[in-house]
């Protein structure tokens, strides 16, 4: 597993979360395009290494470099702090991916106020959630699509969504939303795996920026691989 924090720019609310082995955190944020850029030719190397025949393989890597930085601005510019993506295994990648964000409230209701209020217009009143002791409201939904993507002619996206209270910071909330695409009932079977599997994942969300709280094993070991990068 690996782990991995939301962006250090402030403010912002620092989490340590564990995903799969491989997943790569591609920045989303404009101020942030050399460090999406050089993620990106890491991924694209790592997918088309250099061995390939250039001519059949530069092709494919500048498609795969454009898809991939496209997807991700259009991420940043529709709020997104980052999106992850799983690693591609002997060239194939889980059709699914991570978004984070971290967005305002300025009112003063209160945040179970406000998840109750999330839960009831979704009609999913079991969505109730504490995440590291924070209320949190998890919502899912099935979004249909007339693009094809690949061989599937029409495709839906199962997508949840964990709106996050920080309650060591008034009215700041992160939103982590899992996408798992499919398009026959193969595939759709293993996007209901992986909703479970982001529901796993979510079981090991930690705050790392607690005020007055000692750093706790999780935050040291976030913190070290953090300097490491």
């Amino acid at each position: 597993m690996t782990t991995a924090t939301s962006p250090t720019a402030a403010p912002a609310a620092s989490f340590a979360l564990a995903l799969p082995t491989g997943w790569a955190r591609l920045p989303a944020r404009a101020e942030h395009g050399r460090d999406l850029a050089r993620e990106v030719d890491r991924i694209v190397r790592e997918a088309l290494p250099d061995d390939l025949p250039r001519d059949s393989a530069e092709p494919l890597r500048r498609q795969l470099r454009r898809r991939l930085t496209d997807a991700v601005e259009e991420a940043g510019r529709a709020g997104a702090n980052a999106v992850y993506l799983p690693a591609s295994i002997d060239g194939f990648a889980l059709p699914v991916s991570l978004s984070e964000a971290e967005v305002d409230d300025e009112s003063e209701t209160e945040p179970v106020r406000i998840v109750a209020d999330l839960l009831s217009d979704a009609g999913q009143l079991d969505g109730l959630r504490d995440v590291d002791g924070a209320a949190a409201a998890r919502t899912a939904v099935t979004i249909a699509s007339d693009q094809a993507e690949g061989s599937w002619e029409r495709t839906w996206s199962r997508r949840v969504v964990y709106t996050i209270s920080v309650s060591h910071r008034p009215g700041r909330w992160v939103v982590l939303t899992w996408s798992a695409v499919y398009g026959d009932e193969p595939s759709e079977r293993l996007a209901d795996a992986l909703v479970e599997l982001f529901d796993s994942i979510m079981t090991t969300f930690r705050w790392t920026d607690v005020p007055g709280e000692d750093p706790t094993p999780v935050e040291l070991a976030v913190a070290a691989a953090e300097e490491a990068r």
